[in-house]
């Protein structure tokens, strides 16, 4: 991880007892406990060792699914933005579809190419999926999770250079709602989607300067942008922060 990266966050989390190492998945070293009534925040907590239960065995993540209003043009979008590809699209009757997106190979672009049909005959044993559910309707309100929190917070996409992805995607068109390397300020469709707009006023003004102080380092680093329906897509580096 670079430095300049892992520097506000090292500055941010210093006080704790355990050491970050410079690699996306957090490690954990030394953990302590936080007592109640003597915890001083931000603090992480790192996870158990405990393995997983035998039943699991096998179990992984394979799509997310959002509600789109055009299925066409959100297609196009996921394919020119990310490199998705069109798996397949289920017209289930004239107004209802359903499309999965994917990259070739399990879920990494440019791990090799598959024709459609291999990629259609491995989509269960491929990660990071994206189901588009298109209802075409035209008085169907479909607020984003960016307008009306709800449980839905954003997408992960992790890419090589989050620069040149941003220049990209700049050059595209897309909707950049905050660019690489520009403050968190705690408001605007990242911070209604992450459900902060909403808490903001049932918090003190301490608790929130301590929120965006730590989620200002944390990060100033990503790209935000937003699809066409204003679906929040969070994008960094493939060697990024441990936290978000």
């Amino acid at each position: 991880m670079l430095i300049n990266t892992l520097l506000p966050l090292a500055l941010l989390l210093a006080s704790q007892p355990w050491t970050q190492p410079q690699a996306c998945a957090l490690e954990p070293r030394q953990a302590s406990t936080a007592e109640p009534g003597n915890i001083t925040y931000p603090w992480a907590q790192p996870g158990d060792d405990n393995p997983s239960s035998p039943a699991t065995m096998g179990y992984f993540i394979n799509h997310l699914c959002i509600n789109v209003r055009n299925a066409t043009k959100s297609i196009d979008w996921y394919n020119r933005a990310f490199g998705l590809r069109l798996i397949f699209t289920a017209h289930i009757s004239e107004h209802f579809s359903i499309s999965y997106l994917g990259h070739a190979h399990g879920g990494r672009n440019g791990t090799g190419y598959q024709t459609s049909l291999e990629l259609n005959r491995e989509k269960n044993n491929a990660a990071g999926l994206i189901e588009l559910l298109h209802l075409d309707f035209p008085e169907w309100d479909l607020p984003s999770g960016s307008k009306v929190p709800n449980t839905f917070s954003h997408i992960g996409m992790v890419v090589p250079n989050v620069t040149d992805t941003q220049i990209r995607l700049e050059a595209m068109g897309a909707n950049i709602i905050k660019g690489a390397g520009e403050p968190f300020t705690g408001e605007g469709p990242f911070a209604a989607a992450s459900g902060f707009t909403s808490l903001r006023d049932q918090i003190s003004p301490e608790e929130k300067e301590t929120i965006l102080a730590t989620l200002g380092p944390l990060n100033k680093p990503l790209l935000i942008v937003a699809d066409p329906d204003g679906t929040i897509i969070e994008v960094q580096n493939q060697e990024g922060s441990q936290v978000v």
